[in-house]
């Protein structure tokens, strides 16, 4: 099964992993050498471990379970049948070889848990009406109606105790119930529900709870002590392992336990589906507890929570995945691996010791033999890894041990169709890839030819194409002041920035391949031709911005050009480059000059001149405070390089003598103050 990372996870797995600066020209490569990234495709029986070692693994038939949504549980038979409890439709479906049929219907939505009892018959938990059912003789019958009992959620039969233990919610109790369905509380837990349940060494069971997910070891009837407290919210499942010991399946969602309910009817009266799934992946950890109860954590996913457990005749736990649809199992030696990967959503159950192994699964419902290990169908695909653009490839190499077949593909969509290349030629020892550029790529190994090789650090260098870097803006501004916005109107008023002879030139860049880009910066003067290079030519700019001095240039307007160079990555035939000129910038460091400055009365008339223009800003002080008052020109705009003022000051000051400062502005900042006496 093909699964598709986003582009941002690709694209970071093209950059990161490698460990190189994300250059054009530079020669990058895919570096699968982990179980995340060697795990993220397509495992057709074959696996992954946690040291990144890929080889032959679980080989699945399939057969289809029809309605049904989801599987709950799984009961292999000595006639070598397995029936599954199924969810949506509370069935008991039974497979023999290639054909499912149904052995009974419930009337319940969901068939929780399935165990064998006295004579052979077979017990069903159900729900939502807490009923155990019997089905004997191809016929269903109610078994018990467990009081004040919504769910049925796990089943154990005690052979030597004659005795059928259910594990239930929303009360969180544990039923004993004997041979002719009478039942007692055997344990009353503080919890709502009691989700799991394993009978242990010594003729204890233990139980997992869903709340606040604790562990719980139950001797006799009302005597219970609590094992474990773990992180989250569920002990999803419980299993006995080899040497006394346990194994405990516990979840993390970040939320209260979601509890499956009646769904409520649908327009056309029909209820929605019921399944083991929850809309979101949690966090799963697999404990494992010695004979002394000492706890020790196998596996944790931090991408899914776990939805199945069974142990398998190696001893090793297997766990079933709720939103991957894989199969993981782990050694003493903590080394994980990916052992099957099928089709479906969720795992519901497994059963991998015993002459009858299966894998059962959810969305849909589907039933997996287990046929074997590897085999001639055994092929690992990779994910699709994107380069990022298109990109021409070399090399391919990986270590291995044993005869194994690699070849590669290409294309420039995310999900492989039939615009990819075709599969190339098998390679059987490192060599050049044969497909075509492409800025996403295959990798697939084939271990039909030897059964026991083992593939391992997969390793594809590519060079991409080389894009042009583009300078879409180039602005300027004094020193401290802020760019102005393209699409804001200016402040009306208001003080303005002192002046500096340093402008700060700023640009934007595409650049679509990231790589490292060096800029030089011209300017000339506007209405002439000719460039002179702002930066020396052994400056090397690599910023987006630049200060330039202009203290010792004619006024006057100017252009600045901004070339882009990515030639510090790629040779000289490779490299490309863009420029973009700004805007007129201005170059004045020269104060406007008073032409007349006089008072009449109380006004203050004035022609204040400018070399550039236009004057910016006329305001007045009085008496030596440092309170300006703005006014305007006659003509009522600062619009030109001279402006007449008649200053009407008579509302600001008293009658008397007043000295008085008269302050112009040019565009560029630049300032003049003036003082005459008012009387």
């Amino acid at each position: 099964m093909t699964r598709r990372p986003s582009f941002a996870v690709a694209t970071a797995l093209a950059v990161s992993t490698f460990g190189l600066a994300a250059h054009a020209v530079g020669t990058r490569a895919f570096d699968l050498g982990t179980l995340d990234d060697l795990s993220g495709g397509e495992l057709v029986a074959t696996s992954v471990d946690s040291l990144g070692r890929v080889r032959a693994g679980l080989s699945l038939g399939t057969v289809s379970l029809g309605d049904p949504s989801s599987v709950w549980s799984a009961l292999p038979l000595a006639d070598g049948s397995v029936l599954l409890g199924t969810g949506n439709d509370g069935k008991i479906v039974q497979v023999r070889g290639a054909q499912a049929s149904i052995a009974g219907e419930t009337g319940q939505l969901a068939v929780t848990s399935l165990t064998l009892g006295w004579g052979g018959a077979v017990y069903a938990g159900t729900m939502p009406k807490g009923r155990i059912v019997k089905l004997e003789g191809g016929k269903v019958t109610t078994f018990v109606d467990l009081p004040e009992t919504d769910h049925v959620w796990a089943l154990v039969f005690d052979a030597k105790a004659q005795a059928l233990y259910a594990a239930t919610g929303p009360q969180g109790k544990l039923w004993r119930i004997d041979r002719a369905g009478a039942a007692q509380v055997y344990y009353d837990a503080d919890e709502p529900h009691l989700v799991s349940l394993v009978a242990g060494p010594g003729g204890a069971l233990y139980a997992g709870s869903s709340g606040k997910a604790l562990l719980y070891k139950i001797t006799g009837p009302g005597r219970a002590s609590v094992v474990y407290d773990f992180p989250g919210e569920e002990v999803r499942a419980l299993a006995v392992g080899p040497h006394d010991t346990l194994f405990a399946v516990s979840n993390e969602y970040g939320e209260p336990p979601e509890i499956p309910r009646r769904p409520a009817a649908t327009a056309l009266g029909n209820a929605g589906p019921v399944t083991a799934a929850r809309p979101k992946a949690g966090k799963g950890t697999l404990t494992r507890f010695d004979a002394d109860g000492r706890p020790e954590r196998l596996l944790r996913r931090e991408d899914t929570h776990f939805s199945a457990l069974g142990v398998g005749d190696d001893g090793r736990p297997y766990v079933g995945t709720a939103h991957e649809g894989r199969v993981y199992t782990v050694d003493d030696a903590h080394t994980s691996s990916v052992v099957a990967d099928t089709d479906e959503r969720q795992v519901g159950a497994i059963v991998l010791a015993g002459a009858h192994k299966l894998i059962a699964t959810s969305d849909p419902a589907v039933f997996h033999e287990v046929r074997g290990t590897g085999g001639a169908s055994a092929v690992w695909t990779s994910k699709p890894l994107d380069a990022g653009l298109r990109a021409h490839f070399g090399r391919l190499s990986w270590r291995s041990t044993g005869d194994v077949e690699l070849s590669t593909r290409t294309g420039n969509t995310l999900t492989p169709d039939t615009t990819w290349s075709d599969w190339s030629a098998a390679l059987t020892a490192p060599g050049v890839v044969a497909s075509p550029a492409g800025r996403f790529v295959q990798v697939r190994a084939r271990f039909a030819r030897d059964p026991a090789a083992v593939v391992s650090q997969v390793l594809l260098p590519f060079v991409t194409d080389n894009l042009r870097p583009v300078v879409t803006s180039v602005d300027a501004a004094p020193k401290g002041a802020a760019v102005p916005s393209r699409d804001a109107l200016p402040p009306s008023g208001g003080e303005l920035a002192a002046h500096t002879s340093v402008l700060r030139v700023s640009w934007k860049v595409d650049n679509a391949d990231a790589d490292p880009l060096r800029y030089r910066l011209a300017y000339r003067l506007d209405g002439q031709a000719q460039w002179r290079d702002l930066t020396r030519p052994d400056e090397v700019v690599t910023k987006t911005e630049y200060e330039w001095e202009t203290a010792t240039l004619p006024e006057g307007r100017y252009r600045v050009r901004v070339e882009a160079s990515d030639d510090g990555a790629n040779p000289p035939d490779r490299a490309e480059r863009h420029a973009l000129e700004s805007g007129a910038v201005l170059v004045d460091n020269t104060p406007p000059s008073f032409a007349r400055l006089a008072t009449q009365g109380r006004h203050v008339l004035a022609e204040v001149h400018d070399g550039l223009g236009p004057i910016a800003r006329v305001d007045v002080a009085f008496d030596g405070r440092t309170e300006w008052h703005p006014f305007l020109p006659k003509d009522g705009v600062f619009d030109e390089a001279i402006e007449a003022l008649d200053l009407d000051v008579s509302t600001l000051v008293s009658a008397g003598a007043h000295l008085v400062a008269v302050r112009a502005f040019d565009q560029a900042g630049n300032a003049v103050v003036r003082e005459i006496e008012l009387k």
